[in-house]
């Protein structure tokens, strides 16, 4: 959810900074396949069906963060990517030292616990790093999220809002005022 709160800020700013959405087919990315791969292995490991026995959920999940660090690592000169990766690292330290699930503050739990998720405890580690924070009601989908979650974010808007900048040439040209009769 929080991915795509970033992706709908970073076209609405990029749109308020005169992009247009269509320049982001311009934006050099690579290996796409990767990223769509590692969500919806994310997805499946965070549902209560799951295809896969709960035992291999932590290391199903660990996968799908190593596959989209991949996919980060091939991108990373592109604008945005870096804040993403170091985000995402931040997120598999936390998973990774927690036996392969993303610890969450259970105070701030909606609802019932996904399996790629383990309620925080005196014994998590890098506590800093779980999902802590709150995105709270009146908030359509309220959503729990990381430090490292807010630099996917933030890094994500970023790629928007860069990808959608002019090309020189709609920069230079001016705007049409031809009017249609």
């Amino acid at each position: 959810m929080f991915l795509l709160i970033a992706i709908l800020l970073g076209v609405a700013a990029g749109m308020v900074m005169g992009g247009r959405p269509h320049n982001l087919v311009r934006v050099p990315l690579r290996w796409n396949g990767l990223i769509f791969l590692a969500l919806s292995i994310q997805v499946l490991s965070s549902t209560d069906r799951l295809p896969i026995p709960s035992s291999l959920v932590p290391s199903v999940y660990v996968l799908s963060n190593l596959i989209a660090l991949i996919w980060l690592g091939r991108n990373i000169r592109v604008q945005g990517i870096p804040c993403a990766m170091l985000g995402s690292v931040s997120n598999l330290a936390a998973i990774v030292a927690n036996g392969g699930r993303m610890p969450v503050d259970g105070g701030l739990l909606l609802g019932a616990l996904p399996p790629n998720r383990v309620l925080a405890t005196g014994q998590t580690r890098l506590t800093w790093l779980s999902d802590r924070f709150l995105l709270p009601p009146p908030f359509p989908f309220p959503t729990v999220f990381s430090i490292g979650d807010l630099l996917i974010g933030l890094g994500i808007a970023w790629l928007m809002v860069a990808g959608m900048r002019p090309t020189a040439r709609e920069a230079a040209s001016p705007p049409s005022t031809d009017v249609a009769a």
